[in-house]
Order: structure tokens, then sequence, then C-alpha cells
């Protein structure tokens, strides 16, 4: 009962969209020649303008109607488009001018008008107009071809990108007398012609390549074969697939040049084709930073030019400098004479005029930037009022953009003459491609140096901004620019992409950025309090173990961390810059695609065009040829081979060979899911007949991608559903009415003071002590600003160099007291994360009061008793400390107890977060204290004395055995709201890899356990990680796929999905094979063996004597013989284990990961191999063990459930 009707794929953009002709009709041109015969009897001039009309269309499908058959002809000509009909008129009369190659004379049909189908987003209406900006002029004489580019923007802000070449030729007086023609033999005008090429790339360069070509092949045609020849043009260039995004071109050939069009560097970067060091050539680095303010503060701005084609190419430019950022306004960068009424649009806009219309345009309020001159003014003034780029990010472009190599013929002075076009061509364009990058990446540390911490100010659990805060971190000179640009449509579409996680250029640069300025820390001249949300950030390491930075220690002590082993530590080094004022404009995040080799695909020779077995034919040979391309390629390039893949389906889709371009997009899909075409392949999938369907069916692969898609397609129904909540961005702003515990702890995260929800629940016990059970807007707008005001005086805090050299770099001054008398002077008590310390008054000078650790506390209850001063005991030495701080003598008692309990914790349970938490509660006893101001203020603060009251009421005693095992630990969780169970971990190398679920990756250094990279793979969690080699790490996934990441690159870029239910277990065999093959397990327990170079499927099952193994319900470790699976050699029964999650062969013991029956916590049991004793009992989680690795064999590392969050490290014996 099924009827297929041919449902076609709904295809990818081609080069072509369409070409037009655009110029005056034949009939006008008869008219004015008669008028200038009329004239020139009289002695008067005669008219020169003559109005344009669009006189050809040619677009896609190129095709007949009489051989348009859906069963005989492919997609390639019969493809469903939304399109259009274009009217256009048609005339009776005969032609009267005679030209040997003028378009005007084209062969006519005596038909009133003619339906032209074109595509639906293109305005034809205005085209002629913007083809001929300055007016369709007549000639006297020979004029030389005048190339153009323009922009078209639709209504959701989507462009077309077109190339326009303006050529003139011959038009003869003629008129008709009697009959008779009568022809005069010599020419007396030259009428211009303009043909458009409309793409949706910008691929300005290639296409007036092609328009040149075209000239070549016109200028000898008849006018009988102009039309012809035009269609000819478009249909070739309809046949022209787009690259791929990565380092693989295309190039085809129009006689006589070889045209290449260059790829997108990744899926979220735009198509490059223009000289982007034009704009550096135009204007001073100063001139071009105040165009880039105007437009990041989005100006009404109007460039000028008398050269129509460097409107667009500059103002091209400029927007592709500020990239990731987006312009959203307006965007014409060229307006042609009649439409400068534009120029009155209220909203902010980006437009282009001629330079002739300066004094008449100059009379609104604009930014009139001349390109001719390098002078940027205002309409009003000579100048620009208007805030500058921030200093320090201007002074950094200025000194990159200075070592810039902007002139080619300095890179031709030790060459010879070429004598090959071609050759000397991609020799420019080499040249042009590294200048490029260059600049790009000059740009783009100027975005990132601009924007830089915004993240730091985000809220992503509420999607909240909290732009007061990020206003008062930037100097008081830029608020100006930060207060103009935050209230930009730029600026927001930035935020929201911040909010959404995406992983951009800014992101990774960002990154980059912040990596070396943690790896730089030490160097500061003068330390001052971060905010807290710096805490999180570098508490992984700032709050070492007892002997002050243990971490980096252990790091040193394991191999191969801080010194370069061979490319795999170079290429690391390269991506991460030293410091922003020394980078090189190679250096940064386009430094991989420099230094990647550039391959070009060459099409194959153009068919006979509209004839539809050749091309058929000319389809085939470009399948043939990718079939080679693949083949020739080593497996190890997988880069490259998806991109091939990429073509060849596409190639395979517009001839009607779905199931053949399926099998190209699964292949794709396997080796770099990055590119892989989603909505083309849904499409395919769903214009598949029933016949092909059911063959898909039984081909395994195939259906494996149908499922996907399908599955695919749910997730993106159900993700639709909050499209609207992930574009919604708020601004932080202070409570207007009474909050419950939810809403306060909404509001306080929201803010950025602190996201762990505990903590802002002994928040709101603190703040509502005494009454109702709800905190009101002014309690807490006087709690927020004395926190802010509190962050600010410390930050203000600037200590000499002789207190300096007594504490530690990345020691900073959180709270300062007044000036008190103490035992040991007169001065101020400062409060670090690590000690007090007395800054003496007078001559400020340093008197050590005493580290955390070296208190004597006693912890004894909490009682209402008045303390008359603050008295400190410090180990070693007979007299206390004392100081008279008056009102502030008990906050202070209730600070330094906090922080003596949070140091002895970390100290126990060699974890830093404890004394960053510490502090964190400490700084919020004294803002609870500042706005309460009541006689309950000490009692309410002392509900934030969380490790004080944890020491006092249950001492937390750690066994020794796991005290003398236990080295550090770190907590992945620190940055959000409650802790994320730790699902896998991997060390290679360098670098220790975490994941926390829902696909999600981070990345530490592992000489200083700073995360340097989060990234996600899938969406589903991540059950296994596997080092294979020096570049690739393996990651078994709930999804079924085993997904390969790159190393260097932190992108997945192949993919393995034969297994049929999700990977539950990698492992590498380095016994017979020298690390060439790796075991991959399901969970219905199918395993597979891998040859690592090639990643086929092997069947060679290296078997071992013994296997071991645990159950997640069961506290034994079992034995097995594999000549004898029907019951367990040995049983090994763990004392107080419930259930055993992970278990690790370390030299010859056997790590298992479990958790207690008494407690319910974590432990890791130590089993010796040979006597299959237990060896030790390790406490150090608060939940069930979950991962288990090995740093080559000298340290164990475990991590934990959600209750608990973190990754312990442990020495290995």
């Amino acid at each position: 009962q099924c009827v297929y009707l041919g449902v076609m794929a709904e295809l990818p953009s081609g080069l072509l969209e369409a070409c037009v002709v655009v110029g005056a009709p034949s009939d006008k041109l008869r008219d004015v020649l008669q008028v200038k015969k009329t004239i020139k009897n009289k002695h008067k001039q005669s008219p020169t303008h003559c109005p344009a009309e669009v006189l050809q269309v040619h677009a896609p499908p190129f095709v007949s109607k009489e051989t348009s058959s859906s069963q005989a002809i492919g997609p390639a000509f019969s493809r469903v488009q939304r399109r259009k009909s274009f009217i256009k008129k048609r005339r009776d009369r005969a032609p009267e001018t005679i030209s040997n190659g003028d378009a005007a004379n084209r062969a006519e049909v005596s038909s009133a008008t003619e339906d032209i189908s074109v595509p639906k987003d293109l305005d034809l209406i205005a085209l002629p107009q913007l083809c001929f900006p300055g007016g369709l002029q007549l000639a006297s004489e020979q004029k030389e071809d005048s190339y153009h580019f323009l922009v078209f923007t639709d209504l959701f802000g989507n462009r077309t990108h077109g190339v326009v070449v303006q050529y003139y030729t011959t038009c003869l007086e003629g008129v008709v007398q009697n009959g008779h023609r009568w022809n005069s033999s010599k020419p007396r005008l030259y009428a211009p012609f303009a043909v458009c090429v409309i793409s949706k790339f910008p691929y300005y360069n290639a296409l007036r390549d092609c328009l040149s070509c075209l000239l070549v092949q016109l200028r000898p045609a008849r006018q009988v074969d102009f039309e012809e020849t035009i269609k000819e043009f478009s249909a070739k260039l309809s046949l022209v697939p787009l690259p791929p995004p990565g380092q693989l071109h295309v190039s085809f050939s129009i006689r006589p040049l070889q045209v290449v069009l260059p790829s997108r560097e990744d899926q979220d970067s735009p198509v490059i084709d223009i000289d982007l060091h034009l704009p550096f050539l135009c204007f001073t680095h100063t001139t071009l930073l105040q165009v880039l303010s105007c437009l990041l503060q989005e100006q009404r701005m109007v460039f000028f030019s008398s050269d129509w084609a460097r409107l667009t190419l500059v103002a091209e430019s400029l927007l592709l400098y500020l990239q990731p950022l987006s312009w959203q306004q307006p965007y014409v960068p060229v307006l042609a004479g009649g439409m400068l009424d534009f120029l009155m649009a209220p909203t902010a806009f980006l437009m282009g005029c001629h330079i002739s219309h300066f004094e008449e345009v100059a009379t609104e309020d604009l930014i009139l930037v001349n390109i001719d001159d390098g002078i940027i003014q205002s309409s009003l003034s000579e100048t620009v009022d208007l805030p500058a780029i921030p200093l320090a990010a201007a002074e950094s472009f200025i000194s990159r953009a200075e070592c810039l190599q902007l002139h080619y013929d300095l890179e031709l002075c030790h060459l010879g003459v070429g004598t090959d076009a071609n050759a000397l061509r991609c020799q420019r364009r080499d040249w042009q491609r590294r200048l490029n990058t260059q600049i790009r990446n000059i740009a783009l540390e100027l975005v990132v140096n601009i924007l830089r911490g915004v993240q730091d100010f985000l809220s992503h659990e509420h999607r909240v901004f909290n732009s007061e805060e990020f206003l008062r971190t930037r100097e008081p000179t830029d608020q100006s620019f930060y207060k103009k640009v935050l209230e930009t449509h730029i600026f927001h579409s930035f935020l929201r992409d911040r909010l959404n996680r995406k992983w951009d250029s800014f992101s990774r640069m960002e990154q980059n950025m912040r990596n070396s300025a943690y790896r730089n820390h030490a160097m500061t001249d003068s330390p001052r309090r971060p905010p807290v949300s710096d805490l999180s950030r570098t508490g992984y390491r700032s709050y070492t173990s007892p002997n002050d930075r243990l971490s980096k220690r252990l790091g040193a002590s394991l191999p191969n961390l801080e010194h370069p082993v061979g490319d795999f530590m170079t290429a690391i080094s390269l991506r991460r810059p030293a410091s922003l004022r020394k980078l090189t404009p190679d250096i940064g995040r386009y430094q991989q695609t420099k230094n990647s080799s550039v391959k070009v695909f060459r099409l194959p020779e153009f068919p006979p065009p509209l004839a539809y077995h050749y091309v058929q034919n000319y389809y085939s040979d470009m399948v043939a040829s990718l079939g080679r391309a693949i083949n020739a390629t080593p497996p190890d390039e997988s880069s490259l081979l998806a991109r091939y893949h990429y073509l060849r389906g596409l190639v395979n889709t517009v001839s009607n060979k779905r199931l053949d371009a399926l099998e190209d997009f699964q292949s794709l899909y396997k080796t770099d899911s990055d590119i892989f075409p989603s909505q083309m392949v849904k499409s395919l999938v769903d214009s598949l007949p029933e016949v092909e369907r059911l063959q898909a069916d039984r081909r395994p692969e195939l259906k494996r991608l149908i499922s996907r898609v399908k599955r695919d397609q749910e997730l993106e129904r159900a993700h639709h559903g909050n499209s609207n909540e992930e574009c919604a961005v708020k601004r932080f702003k202070l409570p207007k009415k009474y909050m419950q515990l939810e809403e306060f702890v909404r509001c306080v995260q929201e803010s950025g003071i602190v996201k762990d929800q505990g903590t802002i629940q002994r928040l709101f016990d603190a703040l509502t002590v005494g009454h109702q059970k709800q905190v009101g807007p002014d309690l807490f707008r006087v709690f927020y600003t004395i926190w802010k005001e509190t962050e600010a005086e410390a930050q203000e805090v600037c200590l000499p160099a002789s207190v300096l050299e007594h504490i530690e770099p990345s020691e900073y001054v959180f709270k300062l007291s007044s000036s008190v008398k103490t035992s040991r002077g007169v001065g101020k008590i400062a409060m670090t994360q690590r000690r007090l310390f007395l800054l003496t008054d007078g001559r400020p000078g340093y008197v050590e009061v005493a580290q955390y650790r070296d208190l004597e506390v006693s912890s004894a209850p909490f009682l209402l008793l008045r303390i008359p001063s603050l008295k400190l005991r410090v180990q070693g030495r007979k007299e206390a400390f004392e100081a008279n701080l008056k009102t502030e003598t008990e906050l202070w008692n209730l600070m330094v107890k906090e922080m003596w309990a949070g140091r002895s914790m970390a100290d126990q349970h060699k974890d830093p977060q404890y004394m960053q938490q510490a502090l964190t509660n400490a700084l919020l006893m004294d803002a609870v204290v500042g706005s309460l101001q009541s006689s309950k203020a000490i009692y309410a603060a002392s509900k934030l004395a969380h490790f004080d009251r944890i020491k006092m009421e249950v001492p937390m005693m750690v066994p020794k055995t796991t005290t003398e095992t236990l080295k550090h630990k770190i907590n992945p969780s620190l940055e959000l709201a409650a802790p994320q169970a730790v699902d896998v971990l991997l060390y290679t190398p360098g670098q220790l890899w975490v994941s926390v679920g829902g696909g999600k990756v981070m990345v530490f250094d592992a000489s200083s356990w700073s995360l340097t990279h989060t990234f996600h793979v899938g969406n589903a969690r991540l059950n296994c990680m596997l080092g294979v080699n020096s570049d690739q790490v393996w990651m078994g996934s709930e999804d079924s796929v085993i997904y390969i990441i790159s190393m260097l690159a932190l992108v997945c870029n192949r993919q393995l999905t034969e297994h049929r239910a999700e990977v539950t277990g990698l492992a590498l065999d380095t016994y017979k094979y020298s690390q060439k093959v790796a075991y991959s397990c399901s969970a219905e327990g199918t395993v597979m063996v891998w040859d690592v170079s090639t990643l086929q499927v092997s069947f060679n099952v290296e078997t071992r004597e013994e296997l071991w193994s645990v159950c997640i319900d069961s506290g034994e470790v079992f034995i097995w013989h594999i000549k004898d699976t029907v019951k367990p050699l040995h049983r090994v029964t763990l004392q107080d284990c419930t259930g055993c999650y992970c278990m690790i062969k370390v030299k010859n013991q056997v790590w298992v990961g479990c958790v207690g029956r008494s407690s319910t916590k974590g432990k890791v049991y130590i089993l010796d191999t040979e006597t299959r004793l237990v060896l030790k009992e390790l406490h150090g989680h608060n939940d069930k063990v979950k991962a288990l690795c090995s740093a080559e064999d000298r340290y164990v590392l475990s991590g934990a459930g959600k209750h608990d969050g973190k990754i312990a490290i442990w020495k290995v014996e």
C-alpha cells in the first residue's frame, strides 16, 4: 500500500546559487542611440546614463523540462529547493543594436514574459542597482573591466555573497530607414554589462578568478552564443562541491586558470577567501583600533572609498577580525546612489558608500571611515568621541601587528621570475594563507584580551551574568568602554555562547592564556587578594599539602612530567604560550593550522554541459578519484581520510547514489564526527525509497547509522524544546522581595559569592538567626555590599617588598584588621590563606604571628561570653600572641579557629580544598557580622564555623596506614554547585584525564594538578579510558561507541562503532604485540581485539592463565583459571566490604575500589598477586570508589562517587 513519491534529499549548498546578467536592454540602447544621433546633429551633449535591468538569470537545476524525470535524472538536476518565479519582460521588437559579443543582442523569442525559477531568498529587484552602484553609464571609449563584491542579508541574518564584474562592449550606431539597415563603420558607444555570481559562501577571490576566465570566453564569442556561454559557465560552477571544514581544499580548472576553494578552519569558523591584511595597508594601527572599537560598541558606521571593491573587502576583513564575535546589526557594505536613505535608519548599522557622497552623508550623526585616506571621524566633528579599546589590549595588539610582514614583494627578493602563471598564483596563495593565519591570531588575541574573564562572572546553572562585578574588575579608565560594549547585541550573543559552553576559538585561546597565567603566577610582583571565584579555579594547586607544594614535587618525582619527551611534549609546549606580550604572530590558536600540510583535491575536467550522462560520468570520475585518494592515504591520517569520505558522500548524494553516500557518511562518522553533516544525512535517510531502505537494513553498518540518525533526531527535538531557555541571558539584580531557602540559594549562586549549596544553606541559617526563615531584600543588599567592599579593600592592599619576601608568592591578604596594640607591637593583623602576620605601623614591617597548622587551639564549645582579647598560642613558643582587637575580638577568634580547623583537616586528609572552604567560611563570617550589627551577630556567624564544629563534635581520625599511603587530593568539582561522580581516571605522561559524567572530560597538568582543558565526548557517560600511544586516548562510552581522542588537539577524530552495547572495558596488550593490540568489551559480553595501527578488528585473542573479577554486589575477589571457568580457583573476602567497582594491577599488587559495609564510605584494598592476601585497607573517600588508574606504577589515583567527587593520590610501595 506504500507508494514512493520520489522525495529528494535536501542537498547542501553548492558553490553557485545563481548567475545573473545585468545591463541595458536592447530597446533602451536603441533609444539612446537614436537620441544621440538626433542630438549630435543639433550639436548638443548626448545622454550617458541608462536604466539597468536583469537580462538573464541562471540558477540550478540546469535541465530542460523535456528530460526532467525523477527516475532518470539525479538530484543534481532535479533537486527541489525553495524557489520563486521571476517574471522577466520580453520584447517583441527585433534587435536594432548590433555588436560583436553584445549581451543585448542575444536571441529573443516573441513572448511577452519569461518565467524564470530562481532561489527564493534571492532579491532581483535591488540587484541592478547593486551591480551598477554608480549607475549604468555609457562610454565613448573602452574602459577596463571592474570587479566589486556584494553581501546580501535576509530577515534572519543569513548572508549571501556576490561577485560582480562590469565589462564594456561596443555598440554600433544604427537605425532602420525604409526597411533597410544602415550601419556606421565606426563604433560610437560602449555599453557596460555586469555578470554577478551569487554564492552562499564568501569565496571572493575564487569567484573573481572564475569571472576573469569567463570574460576570456565571452570576448571572442558571437552574440548569439552569449547566453549559452553564460549558462555553460553557470552549469560548471554548479557541479563544484564545497570542501568540508579542515585541511583539504578543492581545486578545479576553468581555462586558463586553476581555481582553489579554501576550506573553513572548523565547523564554527567562516570561509576566508580574501586578503586579510588590506585594513593594515589602509589604516594606522591606532586608527584600526578606533574602527574596531566603534564596531564593538555597535555605532552607526559608514565606510567611504572611491573603489567599490575596497568597501566590501575592508568591511569583511574587519568583521573577521572580531571573530568569534558576530556583527548582529544591518550590514550593507555597498550602497548604490539611490539607496542613501538607508543611512537614516535609527539603529546601529555598517554600510558603505562611494566617496563622492561624503558631503551628502556627513549631515547625519554617524561614524565616517574614509578608507582611501585612512581616517575615521564623526559627522559632527573631525574626531571620534567614543571610549577607546582598553590600553593593555591595544598595546599588545600594536606590538604584535608591528611584527607582520605585509608586503609580498619582499618575499620575492630571493626568487627568480616564474613562467607558470598557476604556479605563481599558488605561491602567492600560500603566502597569503600564512599571513591570514597570523592576522587572525593577533585579532583573536585582541578579542580575548578585551573580554577575558567574562566566564568568571557567569552562573551557568541560572544563566546569569553579573555585569556589575565584571565592570568592577576592569581598570577605571576602561569602564566607559565596557559599559557600552556590555549593552550591545554582539556581547549578548557572545554571552549566550559562553553560557551554552561553546568551545570555539575564543574558548581555546582563553584557556591557553589562563594556563600560562597559572604557570607564571609565581612571578607576580605584588599579590592582591583575588575574588573567591578565583580561589575555586586555582584551588587545585593553591593550598597544597602540609609540606607546601607537595603536589608539584609529586609530579616532578614522576618521570616525563616536567621535561619534554620527543614530539609529544614539544607539541604541547607549542600551543601553550609563555606570555601575552611575547607571542609572535605565528603562535596561538592557529599555530597548528599553519604547520599542518594543506592538501588540495583536484576535480576532474568539466564535462560537456547540460547532458545527463556526461554529468553522471563526471561524478563517477570524481568518486573514482576520491577512492584512489582514500586508498593512498595512510590510516594514521584520519583527519584527511574523513574529508575524502565527506566529499565522496557529497558527490554520491548529488548523483543519487544514496546507499553509497550513506556508507561514506558512516565511515566519516567513525573517523571524524565533528564534520558529520547531520542534516544532510537525515534528509538522505528520509528520502530512501522502500527498496533501498530494506537494502540498508541488511547492511549492519548502515542500519546502525540510520538508527543513530533517528536517535539524534529525537534528542534534537527534545533539545529544541529548551531552545528558548538556552537563548536567554539574564543580568544579576539584587532581590526585591523576601527569599525562602530555595530562592536564597539561587540568588547567592547568581551573585557569584559562592556556589556550594551546603555553604549557602549555612549562610541562610546565619542570616535568619532569631527570626523567620527568610532573608529580606534590605538585609541581602547590605550583606552583598559588605562582601564586595571587603573584597575590594583587600585587593587594594599593597605589600612592600620587605613583607613580600616573607610570604609565599601565591599568598594573598584576605582580611586586614584595624590598627591595634598587640604583644608584638602596634599594627594591623593580616590574614592570608596560610598564616597570620602583623603589618607594623609607621614603616611597614613584617612580624610573623603563626601559620595556622602551628596554632594550639582548644575545641571548646562556643559560649556566649565576651572574649576580652585575641590570644593565640603557637607551638614552640612560650609566650602567647595577644591582640586587643576590641569589638573585633570575637569575630577574629571565630575566623582563626575556623582557619586552624580547616588547615588541620587539610593536613590530615591531604586535601587542599578543606583550606579553601575554611577561608570562604571565615570571609562569610566577616560579612555576616558586618550586615547584622546586633547582639546575635557573633552567634549567627558561628553557624558558618563548619570545620570547627566538625573537629569539636566528630573527631575524624584517619588510620595510620591511610595517612602514610595517601599523598594528595584534588577536587574536579570545585567550580560546581554540587560534587560529581568520578567515572573514569587515566594517567598519560604529564596529564591526568578525568571523566565526571555525561561525556564531560577534564584534563589536569600532572605537575601542578591545575585544570588545563575541559571538553565533551558524546552525550553519554564514559565507562573506560585507555592511552594507546603518544597521541591517542580511547574512551569507551555508554552509547556503545569507542571515541578516539587526539592528545594534541583534544578532539575526537575517529570513532569505533562495532559494539552493540555500552563499552565497559578497554585494555592494551603490551606483551607480544608491543602495544599494537587493544581489547574492548561491551555489556552484552562481546570482546573485540583491535589492531591499533589499522583500527581493524582482529580475532587473535591472547589468553592468560588467571583472570581476576569483582562484582558490585559482592565483597569478594574471584580468581579464575582460564582453563576452568566452572568455579573460581580462589576467593578473597574483603572485610567490611559490600561491593567492588573497579580493579587494576600495579606491579605485583591488585588494587580494588570498594564501598564499606558499616559506614558506606569508599575504601581501597591492596592485594598481593602471589599470596592473594590483603596487604592494606585504605580509607580515603566519603563515597564508593568508582575509578582507579596507575601513574607509571609509582602512584595510584582513585576517584569516588557523587557524594564525594574527589580524587585521591596514593603512593605505591
